[in-house]
């Protein structure tokens, strides 16, 4: 990715983490000028790799007062609700299950020329269809033509399998009706070989950022229960916020967690925040304090893949200047 000239369109970051989509989007050429999470952590990695406009807030209590207009805006709202690892309560779910609503009541609200909402495979699983057909129409009926789509980010050069539901609409008085991007070509898709291949050993004499410390605990019995290493020839698992959860690394090779009984060495190490945003692929500019836990850490890697975010922008900027 390189950095494009600014295309002219503002953007505001809802659900905007540590920044790890916004990466994206800002390389291709947007001007973020609002973002908001409700983790301090958070905000701080994105001020300190985005720019100094992100702050802590509850957006549920937030309306077009003391939100700025942009362009577009992006909400990648809680996945929790909808996650086959999650809650599975949906909308429902007390905690996180109403922000995809709120979502929607801002886009209603402010009317951006665009919006972006983005979340897991399970918001299409029949237990959640519901919501989403809600969702899908009430962005229609508020002036929105409105395009959505199952997308795997390693189809267009992401080096791991990352299925999740992107939502994108313009709004209706300009007269477009957005289509995704195609996929790279086979020979264009990368694999953790590419991401990580180079990186030396965590515990060796390196200046590397986010490289010398890994997740070192243990493994519950969900973990336990199916393949958690892919080698270097393959897209990794996906990064998921959880650090126990994390696929392990591809050395040593072929490597079965079902079957750990049976070795006569340790399994492979997990990966390493840099490995995790290097599969994310984030530019290794980006970096995390080392004032922030460990665990927080790998927990804000979690977003839209800095690559899609960068080819989802161009390819909308096309429909929007």
């Amino acid at each position: 990715m390189k950095q494009l000239e600014n295309n002219n369109l503002t953007l505001v970051d809802l659900f905007c983490g540590a920044g790890i989509g916004a990466v994206g989007f800002k390389l291709a050429g947007y001007n973020i000028i609002a973002a908001v999470d409700n983790k301090q952590y958070a905000v701080d990695t994105y001020n300190l790799n985005i720019g100094n406009h992100a702050r802590v807030a509850d957006v549920r209590k937030l309306d077009k007062e003391n939100l700025p207009y942009a362009d577009v805006y992006v909400g990648g709202f809680p996945c929790t609700p909808f996650s086959e690892a999650g809650t599975q309560k949906g909308q429902f779910d007390t905690k996180d299950g109403d922000l995809g609503a709120h979502f929607y009541r801002l886009v209603k609200a402010i009317q951006p020329k665009s919006f972006v909402a983005e979340n897991v495979k399970g918001l299409t699983f029949k237990k959640h269809r519901g919501f989403f057909k809600w969702l899908l129409e009430s962005l229609e009926i508020c002036g929105y033509n409105v395009t959505w789509k199952l997308i795997n980010c390693h189809d267009y050069g992401v080096p791991q399998d990352r299925e999740r539901v992107f939502i994108v609409g313009i709004r209706k008085d300009l007269n477009k009706t957005f289509e995704f991007p195609k996929p790279v070509k086979e020979e264009e898709r990368t694999y953790l070989r590419d991401a990580i291949g180079d990186l030396p050993d965590p515990k060796s004499n390196h200046n590397i950022k986010n490289h010398k410390e890994y997740y070192d605990g243990g493994y519950s019995p969900r973990y336990l229960s199916r393949n958690r290493q892919r080698q270097w020839n393959q897209p990794s698992f996906t990064i998921v916020s959880t650090a126990r959860q994390l696929p392990l690394h591809p050395e040593p090779p072929n490597y079965d967690i079902r079957k750990m009984d049976e070795y006569d060495h340790e399994p492979p190490r997990r990966f390493t925040v840099r490995e995790c945003l290097r599969i994310q692929s984030v530019p290794d500019w980006f970096y995390f304090d080392d004032s922030i836990k460990l665990d927080k850490q790998y927990e804000r890697c979690s977003g839209i893949p800095s690559l899609f975010a960068y080819k989802l922008g161009i390819e909308l900027a096309k429909y929007l200047q």
